[in-house]
Order: structure tokens, then sequence, then C-alpha cells
């Protein structure tokens, strides 16, 4: 008994076929998952750029902060003397020592002394 070659071939080809198409699913699911871990590499690069800057700029303002704060130090410690004190007395809050005579001298400023200047000019124009 002879078999049929043509059921043979059938036979080997649907295998063939079936091996195809788990090949091309294969190759597809590899594909997505490839797709999937770049967008998440990207996002990550990403992340850590905008962290990295976040840092610096913190480290900038960490360092300006504790300028100021040395700052602040050596202004505390020149407020504690009392040549300092008595200075800033006498020239922000106008006050006089013992024995002393404090004479405050007003200067007009410069609005008023426009309108003036226009009165005068007013006056001898009439």
């Amino acid at each position: 008994m002879q078999e049929n070659p043509n059921k043979n071939l059938n036979n080997n080809q649907q295998p063939k076929e079936k091996k195809k198409f788990r090949y091309s699913l294969l190759t597809f699911v590899l594909l997505i998952c490839i797709i999937e871990l770049s967008v998440s590499a990207l996002n990550n690069i990403n992340k850590n750029i905008s962290f990295v800057s976040k840092i610096k700029g913190l480290e900038n303002k960490r360092n300006e902060e504790l300028d100021k704060n040395k700052q602040l130090k050596s202004d505390i410690e020149n407020f504690n003397s009392e040549a300092t004190l008595e200075a800033m007395a006498r020239n922000n809050l106008k006050m006089a020592g013992k024995n002393e005579v404090l004479i405050i001298i007003n200067e007009p400023e410069e609005e008023e002394q426009q309108p003036a200047e226009e009165q005068s000019k007013d006056k001898k124009n009439k």
C-alpha cells in the first residue's frame, strides 16, 4: 500500500504553519517588551536629570542660607558691643549721651522746594 504523497505534504505543512505563527507571535510579544523597556528607561533618565537639577538648586539655596546665617551671626556679635549700640541709638533713634545736646537740622525736600520756587515765579509774573 502506498500512501498518498499529498496527504503527507499537508501534514508537514500544518506544523510548519503553526511554528511560523508561534514565532511571529513571540516576535510580536518581544517587540512589545522591548518598546516597554525603552519607554521606561527614557522615563528613568528624564527623572534622573530633573532630580539632579533639583539637587543642584537646593544645594545653591543651602549655600546662600549658610552665608546669610554667617552674616546674621556676625551682626549679632556687632550688636552686642556697647559702642555699636550707642552709635545706632545716636544715628537712627536721634538720641544723645549724657552731657550732650542734640541738634536736628531739617532740610526741605525737593518736593517742598519746587512749589516754593513756582510760587515765587508766579508772583514775579503778576
